[in-house]
């Protein structure tokens, strides 16, 4: 017994309008859901970054207050100049991220995503359980769907691009990707998403390394 050919989203966008509306509002469901996710792991990161930070300054503060180096390649003064330079970045960034309001986004996309839900169901319903339809009640049915398709979405911010591709990728055989495609989507999100706030976290460890170099170089 042969096997069937396996569906992808052409099946969908290819057909009638009703069949692509329903893969419209399915793959934007999916995809304000991983913008869901996105927004709440940067919160989280986003809480971290800044208190590491926070606690790095006063670890660094704290040396000069109890005099625990006695270095002559570091000046109390300039090591002072820095931390609170730093202190004062560090301030700003934090405002910067809150403004961002990433919770709050995070469930206004989840809100949105369980609206779209709704709507999906009422088509997964139509199109299973509605025995033969007309053609003035498929019209009618698609136009008071794609309205309220539409007045749902006006309601939110859009999703970034990538959380659509990312979404994708939870079912790259459907989608026509590669596992090439698949990996090269990931490093995106990552680097657009991730990195920064990594880097940050990493920094100071980084910084500690190069002044110990130095010290290593230019004492011997």
């Amino acid at each position: 017994m042969e096997k069937k050919d396996k569906r992808t989203y052409q099946d969908y966008i290819d057909k009638t309008f009703l069949e692509e509306l329903n893969y419209k509002i399915w793959s934007t469901k999916g995809a304000r859901f991983q913008a869901h996710e996105r927004l709440t792991q940067t919160a989280k990161l986003s809480y971290t970054c800044s208190s590491l930070l926070s606690a790095y300054l006063i670890v660094a503060g704290l040396l000069s207050v109890y005099n625990l180096y006695n270095d002559a390649l570091i000046n109390n003064g300039l090591v002072a100049y820095v931390i609170t330079s730093l202190s004062i970045l560090l301030m700003v960034f934090s405002q910067v991220e809150a403004s961002k309001r990433y919770e709050l986004r995070a469930k206004a996309f989840h809100d949105c995503s369980l609206a779209l839900s709704r709507l999906y169901d009422e088509l997964r319903i139509f199109k299973t359980l509605k025995s033969n339809p007309t053609e003035k009640e498929k019209i009618a049915f698609a136009e008071q769907l794609t309205t309220r398709y539409e007045d749902i979405l006006s309601r939110s911010d859009n999703h970034l691009p990538i959380d659509y591709d990312l979404f994708k990728t939870k079912k790259p055989d459907y989608h026509l990707l590669t596992e090439r495609d698949v990996t090269l989507i990931r490093i995106k999100a990552y680097l657009s998403t991730y990195c920064f706030y990594h880097l940050l976290i990493a920094s100071p460890v980084g910084v500690g390394v190069v002044v110990y170099v130095l010290r290593r170089v230019l004492c011997t």
